[in-house]
């Protein structure tokens, strides 16, 4: 009963209410060819009677005909259920494996970034994979295990209909498999969530190793990620075969108790042919009706068993499915076509947890058109702060307004589209550097691309490319060397043009000649544009309007490079760092 109320309460109702429910009229129609499919198997049990009584012992012919044409259009009508049930089955399994796949990725898309950072990849792979195929055993495997029901269901009432009182004796079949099967139930549902947990981390420790060798060669650390892996696999493999050594247990248990109950029927009956109280057709009706409830009934056992696996798996999905992000737009928000850029920090705190506040009361105003660069040491909270400006975090007090609107009020779609991004660390999606450059502006002309190519200092080395623009990238853009992937990531910011610009540490893989002509296009893009610079290198935002040096979260000092060597602070001090004392500094 626990698997029963399992399905009937929780997640796995809401699974087929949601992914089932769609398709109830493909699903009853599956069910209708099992039904036939369940009456064939069934069917076994008269044609052996009239086979004996009628054709062996009476002799008759025309019962031997009948027979063979009736069992051979029987058995026509059970492969084409068969073969429609196997079609159907596919479609409807296939149809719910993509919605609901396109349904994680669809919420794991509009999940905030806290969401992310605090989730493992791997973890969030395996259940796109192995917990989706579980999951979906609830209704991938339940039109053979109808079949399989119905077969039992008419198997039995065959049985009771020969000899009711030969058939007290082989119920007791029924309650002695389902004893089992309860005994094994919960052990069983225990090692299927161990599994997939298990693999879960195998699949993140797998893309670690991928996406991290480089350090993991830097660091010789090979021999070390080998261990951890194989260390996890082992245990994977140690919960594989705890389940299947359970499931092992339940089959030939429920085969031997079959097996007692056939020579008891045998026993018995055989009494009653010697007696003439039955005859010998509804001995061999009896048995072979009895023997086609054990195999179907094992199948039904191995479908029990998926089940058990299912629920967690299921559990598993609506964990992503159920998900709601921390960043949630108004009821009607303010859709901005086009935004003048100018942006102002009020009391402005931010903090991740209840552990530590990241960024304290800050205050600072932005004029359209204005550059901003903001300096300081690693962990100052530099990132943070213009990670609130597309709201990828929600802020903790106070408010960013742009054009006088706080940015809670825009629709997140409208208010991002009007931002642009450079990062830190470059990502490149797999495709052409076309498909690169237009990702923000798909319907970008050619001329656009050529442009923004050339404003990035792209254009020479993407033309000397095999393809040129259709060159392929490669996954993450590893064939591209690190400057080339960075110029690319600034033309896919300057082709989507705009009003608000982050630049995040976005010449630092670039060598010093790149740097120069990158720097000279970044500043003429950066006119009549509101742009934020993070910069280490001080020599990149020399010129900016407004130089913000941040320290522990907070704005210590505010003004252009001059007026900041004239205060002697920390701007003075991070500049004699890089450039060594000047007569400018002194």
């Amino acid at each position: 009963m626990s698997l029963l109320n399992n399905l009937k309460k929780g997640r796995v109702a809401i699974f087929l209410k949601d992914y089932a429910w769609p398709l109830r009229y493909k699903i009853i129609g599956l069910l209708l060819l099992s039904t036939i499919i369940g009456v064939a198997g069934a069917a076994p049990s008269y044609v052996v009677k009239y086979l004996t009584d009628n054709v062996l012992v009476k002799k008759e012919l025309t019962t031997l005909k009948y027979v063979c044409v009736g069992t051979g259009i029987l058995m026509l009508f059970k492969g084409l259920a068969q073969y429609y049930t196997n079609l159907w089955g596919a479609k409807i399994s296939g149809k719910m494996t993509m919605n609901i796949r396109g349904d994680m990725y669809e919420k794991l898309q509009n999940m905030s970034f806290d969401y992310f950072s605090e989730s493992k990849s791997g973890d969030i792979m395996s259940r796109f994979g192995m917990d989706t195929d579980r999951a979906l055993t609830i209704l991938s495997g339940a039109a053979k295990a109808f079949a399989d029901f119905m077969q039992v269901v008419i198997s039995l009432v065959v049985v009771f209909m020969t000899n009711a009182k030969l058939a007290l004796i082989a119920i007791f079949v029924v309650p002695l498999a389902s004893s089992i099967m309860k005994k094994y139930s919960k052990r069983l549902r225990n090692t299927g969530k161990n599994i997939q947990e298990s693999f879960g981390k195998l699949n993140t420790i797998l893309q670690e190793g991928i996406t991290g060798i480089r350090v993991i060669k830097a660091f010789a650390a090979e021999d070390y990620e080998v261990k951890k892996y194989k260390e996890e696999n082992d245990k994977n493999f140690y919960y594989l075969i705890r389940n299947k050594r359970l499931d092992a247990r339940i089959k030939p248990m429920v085969e031997y108790v079959n097996i007692i109950v056939i020579l008891c029927i045998l026993y018995y009956g055989g009494t009653l042919v010697i007696r003439d109280k039955m005859t010998s057709g509804d001995l061999m009706k009896f048995i072979t009706a009895f023997a086609l409830v054990g195999e179907p009934l094992k199948r039904l056992s191995d479908y029990l068993n998926s089940l058990y696996t299912a629920v967690p798996a299921v559990d598993r999905l609506y964990e992503i499915l159920e998900l709601k992000s921390t960043i949630q737009e108004k009821e009607n928000p303010y859709v901005a076509e086009k935004i003048n850029g100018v942006v102002e920090f009020k009391n402005l705190s931010f903090q991740y947890n209840e552990e530590r506040q990241i960024l304290k009361n800050l205050n600072l105003s932005v004029k359209k058109g204005e550059m901003i660069a903001l300096v300081g040491r690693s962990g100052s909270g530099k990132t943070t702060l213009v990670n609130l400006i597309p709201r990828f975090y929600d802020i903790s007090n106070g408010s960013i307004e742009i054009d006088g609107k706080d940015i809670r009020e825009f629709e997140l779609k409208s208010l991002r589209k009007n931002i642009g991004l450079v990062p830190q660390e470059t990502f490149l999606f797999s495709g052409s550097v076309k498909d690169t450059v237009i990702y923000g502006k798909r319907d970008a002309s050619e001329e656009e691309i050529i442009n923004a190519l050339k404003m990035a200092n792209a254009y020479n080395f993407v033309m000397e490319l095999p393809q040129g623009l259709d060159t392929e990238v490669g996954e993450r853009g590893v064939l591209l060397s690190g400057g080339q992937k960075q110029r690319l990531a600034i033309a896919r910011a300057i082709l989507e043009n705009p009003p608000i610009m982050i630049l995040d540490e976005a010449t630092s893989a670039l060598d010093t000649e790149s740097e120069r002509l990158v720097q000279d296009a970044l500043d003429k893009l950066m006119t009549n544009r509101t742009t934020f610079v993070i910069a280490h290198r001080l020599s990149t935002i020399l010129h900016a309007d407004k130089i913000v040096v941040m320290e522990d979260g907070e704005i210590k000092e505010i003004g252009s490079h001059e007026e900041l060597l004239e205060i002697k602070g920390i701007y003075t001090n991070l500049y004699e760092t890089q450039f060594g004392k000047s007569e400018e500094a002194k």
